[in-house]
């Protein structure tokens, strides 16, 4: 027989469902504490009790007929779209509720979603995931119990910011008000007025012990404050059912934050009545309900830790521990926090996958048809920070033109100002001086004579630095083989009017001898050999007709003594006939053949009559005569180098 209900004393009648007895009267619960942990209905959701977003045998689309390409009608393709992204996005939030033992707050956050897809109508996408969180997010606050932004963004694999951002978008868009259920937003709050009672100047009027102020004053309370915010964290994931979360958050913040001082200290606080006291003077509350909150989170904490093996356990044993339950909850609290923190990082992230291609199609057609987009605005510099800017990196320079401006604020947007500004140019190899003139010539606004007299291009001293001194000039002349007296010989000649002439005096002959700089190169030709060569061709060629020869009978000794000659002849003798052997025209050589064996036998005939004039002169054959000294010179180098 059934128990009658304890509200109106009706009967009850078993439900299987609600795994509970339901009064027929009023409704309520007998056993309202009872869990269903499974269901078949939470896979298929086909019952009454959630009925499903998704008809697996509905069509998706209708599909023309007429043709093989299968193509959808009109609007199909997106109204199929939707509600398959529709049916995503609610399993990922219900996913995400698993996770945060928040199951019952699913069809919440889902509502939530709908609503605001109707109202902004934003794009399937991140964008989607980070409403979804959002919106779970506002589901958990609308029941009393703390957002837990950061642990959401950890699971939706979204970043915090993008959840509070879209937090904020949800509430303004739909006029939500949502009250405070997080304690940390009460940390900031309390450090600040923990750091007022320990300063030195408020130290007389504070209302803690002294033992306690400086007790307080060897703890780091930014790191206090961020074990408490993490504590509060932990409950919420941990204990999401208790009371203590459902209760008012000020005690609840300041019971946590006792906590998270006594874990930064690893001891404890005494007297904790009055610190309670303190504390719970800004909020408005005493220090029975502050104890209170501290003593049933501390129950908490030590349950946690007594499942970690290499923590201290509290042990009561006849009465007595050997280490009270405060301090074992103060030395373990940061190691049970980092435990459930890395056992929270290892679940399963709910995975969301999404129906993109129309809008992928959509974007490719907008690139098709050519539409860009509008081109990003260009950062402006205001002209008068410009100009001290150029200034301060080149005094000197001219004023800013506008192709300037713009190169000078693109640089400025990748380096910082002041950093860039206060950096040295002089370590740049491309970076000059301005020299001494080209500062006088903007100081004075021009460079011709009547701004810049001849007094003044060369200060005293300078241009006897660009004179170079008598050491470097005996030095480079010994470098280069120069001569003082040939300077002056030179300088002689060319004073001197008239035809330069040959000087055949031995030591000074170039030819000969060479110059300091181009020495005189051994000759391959032997030129005794060969005017002994042609004397003898000569002879033969001329041998048979003597009677029309200039020469008598002693004319072959005197061809004998042409081979003794002076050496001025016999180079003169030389140049004649190594510019005969040059000549490689055969026709012209054969032309003039007659001729110049005729020559030869005048010049012979003159050298044995000892007429000097003839010896000195220039003799001319018809269409031919030798080159002159200079030139001979010339091509006798040539050949000694190339012969």
């Amino acid at each position: 027989m059934s128990a009658g209900c304890l509200q109106c004393s009706a009967s009850t009648v078993w439900d299987a469902s609600v795994a509970s007895a339901v009064c027929t009267s009023c409704g309520s619960l007998a056993d309202p504490s009872q869990s269903l942990l499974s269901s078949s209905s939470y896979l298929h959701q086909n019952d009454t009790l959630e009925p499903s977003l998704w008809d697996p045998s509905a069509s998706t689309t209708l599909k023309s007929l007429r043709t093989r390409n299968n193509w959808d009608l009109a609007g199909q393709g997106k109204e199929s779209r939707d509600r398959k992204n529709s049916y995503a996005i609610a399993e990922f939030i219900k996913s995400l509720a698993v996770s945060l033992n928040a199951s019952g707050l699913s069809p919440r956050a889902t509502t939530l979603f709908n609503q605001v897809k109707s109202a902004s109508s934003f794009r399937w996408g991140k964008k989607s995931r980070a409403v979804a969180a959002a919106c779970l997010a506002i589901a958990l606050r609308e029941s009393s119990r703390p957002d837990s932004l950061h642990d959401i963004a950890l699971i939706a694999d979204v970043p915090p910011t993008s959840i509070s951002r879209q937090f904020m978008a949800i509430t303004s868009a739909l006029g939500l008000s949502l009250p405070f259920a997080d304690p940390s937003v009460h940390m900031s709050t309390l450090q600040a007025h923990i750091a007022s009672a320990i300063h030195q100047d408020s130290r007389q009027d504070s209302s803690l012990p002294s033992t306690l102020v400086n007790s307080l004053g060897n703890v780091c309370l930014r790191s206090a404050a961020n074990i408490a915010t993490a504590l509060g964290q932990t409950l919420a994931r941990l204990c999401p059912d208790h009371d203590v979360l459902r209760l008012p958050t000020p005690p609840t913040a300041c019971g946590i934050f006792i906590l998270a001082l006594e874990a930064e200290k690893r001891a404890v606080f005494n007297p904790l009545s009055d610190l309670a006291q303190y504390l719970g003077t800004p909020n408005h509350v005493s220090k029975n309900v502050v104890m209170a909150r501290y003593k049933s989170i501390q129950d908490i904490i030590a349950t946690w830790i007594a499942k970690i093996p290499w923590l201290e356990k509290y042990e009561n044993k006849n009465g007595r521990a050997k280490n009270s339950k405060r301090l074992i909850v103060a030395r373990g609290l940061k190691d049970a926090i980092k435990f459930h923190e890395d056992l929270f990082q290892q679940k399963s992230k709910p995975s969301l996958e999404l129906d993109l291609e129309v809008e992928e199609e959509e974007d490719n057609c907008n690139q098709s048809s050519g539409t860009s987009p509008p081109p990003s605005k260009r950062p402006r510099l205001s002209s008068p920070m410009s100009h001290a800017a150029q200034f301060l990196l080149d005094p000197t320079g001219t004023s800013l033109s506008s192709h300037q401006e713009r190169s000078t604020s693109s640089l400025m947007s990748y380096l910082p100002l002041a950093g860039y500004i206060l950096a040295s140019r002089t370590g740049s190899p491309a970076f000059q001086a301005p020299t001494r003139l080209q500062l006088l010539a903007h100081d004075r606004g021009g460079v011709d004579e009547a701004h810049i007299p001849d007094e003044d291009l060369f200060v005293e001293g300078e241009l006897e630095k660009l004179i170079r001194p008598d050491s470097e000039i005996s030095t480079l002349r010994e470098k280069f083989g120069w001569l003082e007296d040939e300077d002056e010989n030179n300088l002689h000649n060319d004073q001197q009017p008239g035809r330069k002439k040959y000087n055949a005096s031995g030591k000074n002959d170039e030819i000969l001898h060479g110059t300091p700089l181009n020495p005189r190169k051994k000759s391959r030709l032997n030129l005794e050999a060969l005017a002994l060569f042609m004397a003898e061709r000569h002879h033969e060629d001329n041998g048979p007709d003597l009677s029309e020869n200039t020469f008598n009978d002693n004319s072959f000794e005197a061809e004998d003594n042409v081979l003794i000659l002076e050496d001025e002849h016999r180079s003169t003798i030389a140049a004649g006939l190594d510019a005969s052997l040059v000549d490689d025209d055969d026709d012209l050589h054969s032309a003039d053949e007659t001729t110049t064996s005729n020559a030869y036998r005048r010049y012979y005939a003159s050298l044995m009559s000892g007429d000097t004039v003839a010896q000195e002169a220039d003799f001319a054959l018809e269409n031919w005569s030798p080159p002159t000294l200079d030139h001979i010179v010339s091509d006798s180098r040539y050949q000694e180098e190339y012969d």
